[in-house]
């Protein structure tokens, strides 16, 4: 059996599979014999035009697909998000029943070309199965702005395919100018405690330099532009030796090092010393 693959730099591996000798050998020699008899007519007749050479072409596409060369398979692996009927809708848009006429190259391109999509794998194995291997991205926040709510990954990439309805209860809010560009660097400190970042629903990046930080409770905490993982600690500690979430406290502000300072029902103010910390 053979098999062409296109891997990730978009180029073609061939290998070879067990296949019944004569068979292959009797399909060789009639695709050939068809292949010449077409040649030896458009030599004689001076045909040139595409629509005499498909109709030429025709009995051998007919031979090929009688021996069994035509999809009745498609496997698909890799995909959570993205609609398998959707790679199936790619594969039949060529119109082709030969899996020989298969253009895995249009495949690998249609499919690369939804947002959902980092990497995929298109084989051809004949003589019946087209297999399709997806790795989507992931998911990891809710990109507020002008222009609406799109879901985003680590990097910052927008996945505009993505119906963001299904996701409102699963990633945070963030908003903010540059906000998505800057988003990773402030996942990976608050990963470092992820019981505790769990309960954040939102974050808002200030002025293109420090996050707010928005927690389910109602409870706001105002982090620095520098030395941020010092004051995630801070917060953590707090909620240990506090239980801060269950306190009345809507506001807690860390951009001063020298003091944190935390605000009740938006109108009193409490210092909180550095014996909390």
């Amino acid at each position: 059996m053979l098999k062409l693959m296109i891997n990730e730099k978009n180029t073609f591996k061939t290998k070879f599979y067990k296949f019944e000798t004569k068979k292959i050998i009797k399909i060789i020699y009639w695709s050939i014999l068809l292949f010449i008899l077409v040649l030896s007519s458009l030599y004689f007749f001076g045909k040139s035009n595409k629509n005499y050479l498909i109709k030429q072409l025709k009995p051998l596409d007919q031979f090929l697909i009688s021996n069994g060369f035509k999809i009745k398979n498609i496997l698909i692996s890799g995909t959570h998000n993205l609609s398998q009927d959707y790679l199936i809708n790619i594969i039949n848009t060529q119109n082709h029943i030969n899996i020989l006429n298969v253009n895995l190259h249009t495949i690998y391109n249609k499919i690369i070309q939804n947002s959902w999509v980092e990497e995929t794998y298109v084989e051809r194995i004949l003589p019946d199965t087209i297999k399709i291997k997806v790795l989507e991205k992931k998911p990891i926040a809710i990109w507020q702005n002008q222009k609406g709510n799109k879901l985003i990954t680590v990097n910052g990439d927008v996945i505009s395919h993505a119906n963001v309805n299904k996701f409102k209860n699963s990633f945070p809010i963030i908003k903010g100018e540059k906000s998505k560009e800057n988003i990773s660097t402030i996942l990976k400190i608050l990963e470092t405690n992820k019981n505790f970042a769990k309960n954040i629903w939102s974050l808002t990046f200030i002025n293109q330099r420090r996050w707010d930080l928005h927690f389910n409770q109602g409870l706001i905490v105002r982090l620095p532009s520098q030395d941020v993982i010092k004051a995630w600690q801070k917060i953590i500690k707090l909620q240990t030796n506090y239980n801060i979430l269950n306190l009345r406290l809507t506001e807690i502000d860390l951009r001063n090092p020298e003091q944190i300072l935390g605000k009740i029902n938006f109108d009193k103010k409490v210092i909180l010393r550095r014996k909390h910390l």
